[in-house]
């Protein structure tokens, strides 16, 4: 008795041959066989790619709470600024220090979520869900940049 497989006399698929290191046979639905041993068709989804307006919405979101949350992280450093600047009259020659510090990563983290915030506003549809994300994110971001100008323009002379 025979142990050998019969040879089978439909065509192998293309993964196959190409671990067996046959040739590569194109795979395209023309070039299919008929029995449904091809490569299964192209399914086209509702997945958005990686950079899609909603992910950029949802993501500039997340930047703009990060922001704020982020001044409790550089608050103590703008107060040991604010100690090593500043003499005992109560003048120092650098007053900007300890608003850079303390705004120093409150702005990138609002700079970022501007730069994601307003593409995707321009291309969602609105009413949608991430729209409104991104507008959210404006609006914290807007917060931000505004305590920043405080010291900035008392600095220069404004108030």
């Amino acid at each position: 008795m025979e142990t050998t497989p019969s040879q089978d006399p439909r065509r192998a698929r293309p993964e196959s041959r190409a671990l067996e290191g046959g040739p590569l046979e194109d795979a395209s639905p023309q070039n299919a066989p008929a029995d449904g041993t091809g490569p299964p068709p192209f399914q086209s989804g509702t997945a958005q790619p990686a950079g899609a307006p909603s992910h950029k919405a949802t993501n500039s979101l997340v930047l703009a709470i990060l922001a704020p949350v982020s001044l409790f992280l550089t608050g103590p450093f703008a107060g040991l600024a604010m100690l090593l600047t500043y003499s005992d009259n109560g003048h120092s020659r650098t007053p900007w220090a300890a608003p850079f510090v303390l705004f120093s990563l409150p702005l990138i983290f609002a700079s970022l979520s501007l730069r994601l915030a307003l593409p995707a506003l321009k291309q969602l549809p609105r009413g949608s869900g991430s729209r409104a994300a991104a507008a959210v994110a404006l609006c914290i971001c807007g917060v931000i940049v505004a305590l920043a100008l405080g010291p900035a323009l008392d600095l220069v002379g404004v108030f």
